[in-house]
């Protein structure tokens, strides 16, 4: 094996590695695994394709703030720790920003929710 092979394959092998393990820890770190896939993430945001089935509802979570754009309309239902249940409707490529938050959510309605997610770091 020549010189160049060897560093090209050393190379290769470490940038495997660092992308495997910031995809496991991206994978790790998300709100709601069942229903949220990171789609891109770098040193500035992270990125999160999002979808809720129809009657499904996601535990407690939280999230950075970040802006959220959907490719849906959906109905759904959220709340914060004790506090009431709080209704809306989002139409197909609403744009909504968000503070940080720590909540519950279900998909009350009769579609898919699906969104991307871009949160901020």
């Amino acid at each position: 094996m020549t010189k160049r092979r060897f560093v090209a394959l050393l190379v290769l092998a470490a940038a495997a590695t660092l992308f495997s393990a910031r995809f496991l820890q991206a994978q790790g770190t998300l709100p709601a695994p069942g229903t949220q896939k990171v789609i891109m993430e770098n040193p500035f945001v992270r990125v999160i394709d999002v979808r809720v089935a129809a009657g499904v509802a996601e535990p407690m979570h939280t999230h950075g703030r970040g802006v959220t754009v959907a490719l849906t309309d959906y109905d759904n239902e959220t709340r914060t720790a004790g506090a009431q249940w709080s209704k809306s409707h989002t139409k197909f490529g609403d744009v909504k920003w968000a503070e940080p938050v720590t909540h519950e959510a279900r998909n009350t309605g009769a579609t898919e929710q699906h969104v991307i997610r871009v949160e901020l770091k």
